[in-house]
């Protein structure tokens, strides 16, 4: 008998430089799912009883205004939005952006396992210059992505109802520098197996 585990659900996200409509991976990373991936799933097989949206529908885009990389935030799969409610208490130079996905589809890994499919691709990307806790998001102002976080959320004006899905951070050398002409893009894909 198969027993669902740890590895049932997993992540991996490439990140993009995008100019002009074109995007140029820059870097990659596995993701951690969050404990809160089962009231999402349960809603979704249970129909959303409470009759609010279940669904992958946007990120959070983690940035900080240093000008360079900076250390990465310690983590557990029991994490929710507390995290992101406090980003910017610290040292006030870290907040995020919350951006709707502009595309989602889905794929088969293995076709004699899954009769359908079995992978979900998310994307999204960097938009307007102000993060949700009013920090400039620009090249002039420093602006280092070296995160992210795939969001369910459930009321799109009412941020605190969000669950977060997963999250992922980048090491040193692969965060991403906000450059003036550009955005950066995440590409998110879940695998079930």
């Amino acid at each position: 008998m198969d027993n669902i585990g740890m590895r049932s659900i997993r992540g991996f996200v490439r990140a993009f430089v995008v100019t002009n409509g074109v995007g140029v991976e820059h870097s990659k990373a596995h993701n951690l799912v969050l404990y809160d991936w089962a009231p999402v799933a349960v809603a979704n097989l249970l129909n959303r009883p409470d009759g609010k949206s279940y669904h992958v529908n946007g990120m959070y885009i983690e940035f900080a205004n240093v000008g360079a990389s900076v250390g990465l935030p310690t983590y557990g799969r029991g994490d929710a939005t507390e995290y992101y409610d406090n980003l910017n208490t610290s040292d006030g130079t870290r907040d995020y952006l919350r951006v709707p996905l502009i595309a989602a589809s889905g794929s088969n890994s293995n076709n004699s396992n899954f009769s359908a499919n079995n992978v979900a691709t998310f994307y999204a990307q960097t938009q307007g210059a102000t993060g949700v806790h009013s920090l400039d998001f620009s090249s002039g102002d420093g602006s280092y992505v070296y995160g992210g976080a795939l969001v369910v959320a459930r009321e799109w004006g009412d941020a605190s109802q969000d669950l977060i899905f997963s999250r992922v951070y980048f090491s040193a050398p692969a965060q991403i520098p906000k450059a003036a002409s550009s955005q950066i893009g995440l590409t998110w894909e879940i695998t079930c197996d």
